[in-house]
């Protein structure tokens, strides 16, 4: 009886470290999954096509671009989010759901190779080419993630 106790301990420590891999496997991909944005591709549509209406001056935005997305995701929407108070400010427009989405997103992400730029390293850019690459950067997503 001892040898086979024996023999079934052996087998569990064998299959063990595999079973562990397959779990970390899997969590790190659910973990580095993107997620889909198209509610929120939509509200930043929305917002460029009423920023003439707005009357944005001189405002200039640290921009990301779609460049900056593959190894930086988190980081650059937190660069985004950051700006994107900035302009509710010039533009005296209460952006609180473009940001709260946004932030829903970020807690979903992490950057792949730290670290990264602060936001300030980024190039100023008038308020539409922000919004426009923030738009890129969001359809990057979509194409990443979304079925269908």
């Amino acid at each position: 009886m001892s040898g086979r106790r024996t023999e079934q301990h052996q087998y569990y420590m064998d299959f063990t470290p595999l079973f562990l891999y397959l779990v970390a496997v899997i969590l790190r991909q659910a973990r580095c999954n993107l997620p889909c944005t198209k509610e929120t591709v939509e509200e930043v549509e929305n917002l460029l096509e009423n920023l003439p209406k707005m009357k944005v001056y001189d405002c200039k935005l640290y921009t990301p671009t779609v460049s900056d997305f593959t190894n930086c995701s988190k980081s650059m929407l937190e660069c985004f989010v950051k700006e994107t108070n900035v302009l509710s400010a010039e533009i005296k427009e209460n952006l609180q759901k473009l940001r709260r989405m946004l932030g829903n997103l970020i807690r979903r992400m992490q950057d792949k190779r730290p670290p990264c730029p602060v936001c300030e390293v980024y190039k100023e850019e008038k308020a539409e080419t922000f919004l426009k690459n923030l738009v890129e950067t969001l359809q990057k997503m979509n194409s990443l993630s979304c079925s269908g």
